[in-house]
């Protein structure tokens, strides 16, 4: 038995070191001899929604040398890696996949499926072993956010596995939160969010078998799709015994922070690396409580940005739009009222 256990685990390792990141050519690196790694995660790479550079954000490429000094042994995104792929691809290239000497993986956001820019980074489902732990990255941008076809096989192919090597631990990476949508304790919690047009059906479907997971190890379902309002760049809450729900993204603000987890055989520690140099919290603690308690806080306002605002509102393609339409409904009026008192 332990025979067939040093071959299983082998064969894990030959898998995560054919691993190679689409978008920097990194190959994974194998837990040491001891089992531990260090997978760090974080998304929305590209920054705030109007960063129109087709840069990543600046917090993020300040930080480069720090992000390698980690040794991690994979970057997971979960999401929104560019704004505007075609355009942003050579920037990227230049500015931070040259410059990571760590393995990027990215599990699509609404944003990454623009144009034709890195198309082998948008084959989903990605799965690769750590040891005898799983990362696995999902699209939840397609089927309308429900996990179905391949990426549900894969995830019962992974239940089956946890039952047959107790004490493994499985990270599952995507962009939407689904597993907030349609739960009351956090669904509010992350509004703004794009979200699935109907049920997802995450609690008929998904979660049945992450409970099958939950019973051998520990599952930890890792997103990043987060409005500018996020009063933090983490989100951790477990939800069940075996099962935490996690939000990691950045927005080229003071809060941003990546999320570590230095992963041994028998336990997860989870810490923060503030991109601001800001002293955060422990990582449990960023909990829906917190969340809920310090959601909705007005960010300071500096009255001398108001002529810039103005500038950038109107010179921006939706006030031409709207103000185009506007015009055209004010002349259906005028011309249905003049009608009117013809008659």
């Amino acid at each position: 038995m332990k025979y067939w256990s040093m071959l299983i685990g082998t064969l894990w390792c030959v898998t995560a070191q054919g691993q190679t990141s689409p978008f920097n050519g990194r190959t994974v690196v194998p837990p040491d001899s001891v089992g531990n790694y260090r997978l760090l995660i974080g998304g929305h790479f590209h920054g705030a929604s109007s960063n129109a550079s087709g840069y990543p954000a600046a917090t993020l490429l300040a930080n480069i040398d720090r992000v390698n000094a980690t040794n991690a042994n994979a970057l997971l995104s979960t999401g929104d890696l560019f704004l505007r792929p075609d355009r942003d691809s050579a920037r990227y290239a230049g500015s931070l996949f040259r410059e990571l000497t760590i393995p990027l993986f990215n599990a699509p956001g609404n944003h990454d499926l623009e144009g034709t820019a890195y198309p082998a980074g948008r084959v989903m489902p990605v799965e690769f072993s750590m040891g005898q732990d799983r990362v696995v990255l999902l699209d939840t941008e397609r089927d309308d956010s429900r996990v179905k076809g391949d990426q549900l096989d894969l995830l019962n192919r992974l239940a089956d596995r946890a039952a047959a090597t107790p004490g493994t631990h499985t990270f599952i990476i995507s962009h939407r939160p689904i597993w907030a949508e349609g739960d009351a304790r956090y669904s509010d919690l992350f509004e703004g969010n794009t979200r699935a047009l109907f049920d997802p059906g995450f609690q008929e479907d998904v979660l049945p078998i992450l409970r099958r997971m939950a019973k051998h190890g520990e599952v930890y379902w890792i997103s990043g799709s987060m409005a500018g309002t996020a009063p933090a760049s983490i989100f951790f809450q477990p939800e069940e015994k075996g099962i935490t729900y996690i939000q990691s993204a950045i927005r080229d603000e003071l809060r941003d922070a990546l999320l570590i987890a230095d992963v041994s055989p028998n336990a997860v520690r989870w810490s923060t690396m503030s991109l601001s140099g800001q002293v955060l919290r422990p990582v449990e603690t960023y909990d829906a409580q917190w969340w809920r308690k310090n959601q909705g806080r007005v960010q300071e306002f500096h009255w001398r940005r108001i002529p810039y605002l103005i500038k950038k509102n109107v010179i921006h393609p939706a006030f031409s739009y709207g103000l185009a339409t506007g015009v055209v409904l004010m002349l259906l009026v005028l011309v249905l009222r003049k009608r009117g008192r013809g008659k």
